[in-house]
């Protein structure tokens, strides 16, 4: 498998800034940073507006001011984010953009969850500030996966087949450890394309049917 590698960002797509048109004293903040609302839960009041509501069930990520604040007109003093609506962010240099394509399969490991993997499709690619940047659909994330977390992806461009696959934690120093019909040997090899968690067999003396050990602390 080849596959295009890089550092993504979690956003969602569904935020909302409160903002007002004309200066006004802050009276009272019903919410605090983290907390989860509901729609039409009130979020402030103000001297001028009364009581301002949310439009959207999500958790509030920012207060930009404290209560009896004059608040300055255009500018966010909550916000407030859809975790339903969640996709991934990463961009890419102009080598690695052109070859992704929409619905392509990606790979997604966040470091606080250690090695599991989750699953994602390619949404969009398009430019950005010199760059290119490729919005990721995951699937099935779990909820404490928040907007400004960042994941490793790994974007599947090209598929080959019938390649034998070795697990990257089974191989140190270009050697694996393998069991075949009872007994233990180690074995040199060559890998080539890798996901980040299997790498393609080049050459080597392993095949189907053996068993590979991983190595310590794995």
């Amino acid at each position: 498998m080849d596959a295009v590698y890089g550092l993504a960002t979690v956003n969602s797509s569904n935020v909302y800034h409160l903002r007002i048109a004309i200066p006004s004293a802050l009276r009272k903040i019903y919410v605090e940073e983290g907390d989860t609302v509901q729609v039409g839960a009130p979020l402030v009041d103000f001297d001028s507006f009364g009581t301002m509501r949310s439009p959207l069930e999500g958790i509030v990520t920012n207060i930009a001011y404290e209560n009896r604040e004059t608040v300055v007109p255009q500018t966010p003093v909550v916000t407030v984010m859809d975790l339903r609506k969640r996709y991934l962010a990463v961009s890419l240099e102009e080598k690695g953009a052109v070859k992704v394509k929409k619905g392509q399969a990606v790979r997604i490991r966040f470091e606080a969850l250690g090695d599991k993997t989750f699953e994602g499709v390619v949404k969009s690619v398009y430019p950005m500030d010199g760059q290119f940047e490729v919005h990721i659909e995951p699937k099935n994330i779990p909820t404490e996966i928040l907007p400004g977390m960042t994941a490793d992806v790994a974007i599947e461009t090209s598929i080959k087949e019938n390649v034998t696959l070795i697990p990257i934690r089974g191989i140190k120093s270009g050697k694996v450890k393998i069991l075949r019909n009872g007994k233990v040997s180690t074995k040199e090899i060559t890998i080539g394309l890798s996901n980040g968690e299997y790498a393609e067999l080049l050459s080597g003396e392993v095949g189907p049917g053996d068993k590979v050990f991983l190595t310590e602390g794995n």
